[in-house]
């Protein structure tokens, strides 16, 4: 089994989870553009049961962004850390990016196609969905 470990851009939050993620997608929607200033968002799944913040937990900001989701964030930074959703209550979504020594994740799929930023081709063969699809 491999042990992961992430932290945002201070270093002041720090996590580990001990299970190999679900599945890494690629969000394309206008929120997920909004809240990492990119043109899209890369979150990892992994089940709660199997994450924990190891340092900073009272440095985490939580913004609604939506009727079903919250969004982590570093106060400190700002780093982008995660999000919840009541759409799948037992993942963290994990911003990929802030894992340590970048492991080799794969992305199963890009989600919300549909409003995907204009000047952004996405130029693997990964399943393309313009929304979300239900069984992912």
């Amino acid at each position: 089994m491999s042990s992961y470990a992430g932290s945002c851009l201070c270093g002041r939050v720090r996590y580990e989870f001990d299970i190999e993620p679900k599945v890494t997608v690629a969000c394309h929607c206008s929120a997920c553009r909004k809240a990492t200033g990119s043109a899209f968002a890369t979150w990892t799944l992994v089940t709660k049961d199997h994450f924990h913040w190891t340092a900073g937990e009272d440095e985490i900001a939580e913004f609604s962004s939506s009727d079903h989701g919250r969004r982590m964030f570093c106060r400190t930074c700002g780093t982008t850390l995660g999000n919840l959703t009541t759409r799948r209550p037992a993942f963290m979504h994990l911003a990929s990016g802030t894992l340590d020594r970048a492991p080799a994740l794969t992305i199963k799929f890009h989600a919300y196609v549909g409003s995907k930023a204009p000047w952004y081709e996405i130029a693997d063969s990964s399943p393309r969905f313009d929304e979300l699809p239900d069984s992912k």
